[in-house]
């Protein structure tokens, strides 16, 4: 069996796996009701819905916590996967495709560690609002890696129709005597990395949503209609306020809470209890100023992607001119077409990644309170 083949085993395998892991350890139903549409401003309300027994989860606080370790490895691999493609297709313009699927599954596997990191600080186990803040946070990444892949599908399927074209062409003009056996198979060659690219594109979109219906409970049979993340609210990622921020994220951080929580009667008690209280406060302190600052990259990575669609727009829009009036073949238009797409998945991906960066933002500064909106 070919590398492949390896993988596609492993991904059933752990596929039957995250099933019995969303069916035994949350205990929903086999199938809630069909026929829904699953909305990022509703993911919390979903799953209620969808009869998540969260105080079981609470009971399987342990049990959790390696199916989140679990989870966290699948990405992991995938993201290996990819950063292997990349190596494979490097110097090529599918290299930085594949560099780019790595990073979203990198991001996802990121997040899904710090929420373990926070669970094996706590000394107790997650009240039920504590576990559906859990299940919201997994969701919402999810959901977020699940469209950005959705985006590159559509981009990367018209980059095949161009390939086609292309590989149509040559044969036709090796046919004709313009074009030699080497040509057509650079064009062959191209054509087979471009269905590769595609076909691993629509692997990652079909596992992610395979993983956020399973959450959900609900059936992954095409009855489910997954909506779009919302834009980014710039006014709020504009707005904030790091020192005031960082005072409430270190106040509700559970490893601070744990410390402070903690008892200590003898001098010498108290005067370790001081200093795991320091350290407890610098880490938290630390891993507040990353998400902060992954949030103002993101914010201007934004900006940067808007600028760039903004040229692809107005090229395309040229080609689009060019096109209806007979002076480009089929095959540059398509492509020309495809490199609009590109440029619109890119803006989608960067408005996602801020979406999301916004979100581990408010949910750093929530820690267990009530978040502010």
């Amino acid at each position: 069996m070919d590398v492949r083949g390896l993988r596609f085993c492993k991904t059933i395998r752990r596929a039957v796996f995250l099933t019995a892991f969303m069916v035994a350890a949350v205990a929903f139903p086999a199938f809630a009701e069909s026929g829904k549409t699953v909305e990022y401003d509703n993911l919390r309300q979903l799953l209620l819905e969808g009869n998540l027994n969260l105080q079981q989860a609470n009971d399987s606080y342990e049990s959790n916590k390696k199916n989140y370790q679990e989870l966290m490895e699948q990405m992991r691999e995938e993201q290996d996967y990819m950063k292997f493609m990349a190596e494979k297709y490097e110097d090529t313009e599918e290299e930085a495709a594949y560099r780019a699927s790595a990073a979203v599954l990198g991001a996802q596997a990121a997040r899904l560690s710090r929420q373990l990191e926070s669970m094996n600080r706590r000394t107790r186990a997650l009240s039920v609002e504590e576990n559906t803040d859990s299940f919201t946070m997994a969701a919402q990444s999810v959901m977020n890696s699940y469209n950005q892949m959705v985006l590159n599908v559509n981009a990367s399927s018209k980059r095949v129709q161009a390939s086609e074209a292309s590989y149509a062409a040559t044969v036709k003009k090796q046919t004709a005597g313009m074009a030699t056996s080497s040509e057509v198979l650079e064009a062959a060659d191209r054509l087979d990395s471009q269905r590769n690219l595609l076909t691993s594109y629509q692997h990652q979109a079909d596992q992610m949503r395979f993983q956020l219906l399973s959450m959900l409970g609900l059936p992954d049979d095409g009855s489910v209609v997954i909506g779009t993340i919302p834009e980014p609210d710039l006014e709020a990622v504009d707005a904030v306020n790091y020192e005031e921020d960082k005072e409430k994220a270190v106040n509700n951080s559970s490893s601070v809470q744990s410390v402070r929580h903690s008892r200590a009667g003898t001098t010498a008690e108290i005067s370790r209890k001081s200093a795991q209280e320091t350290e407890a406060v610098g880490n938290a302190e630390a891993e507040f100023l990353a998400i902060y600052q992954q949030l103002q990259t993101a914010r201007l990575e934004y900006q940067a992607s808007l600028d760039a669609y903004e040229s692809a727009r107005i090229i395309y829009e040229s080609l689009q001119r060019r096109q209806q009036a007979g002076m480009l073949s089929q095959t540059d238009y398509l492509n020309g077409e495809a490199d609009y797409l590109e440029a619109l998945a890119k803006r989608g991906s960067a408005a996602m990644n801020l979406q999301q960066a916004l979100e581990d933002y408010r949910w750093a500064v929530k820690g267990t309170e009530e978040m502010r909106r």
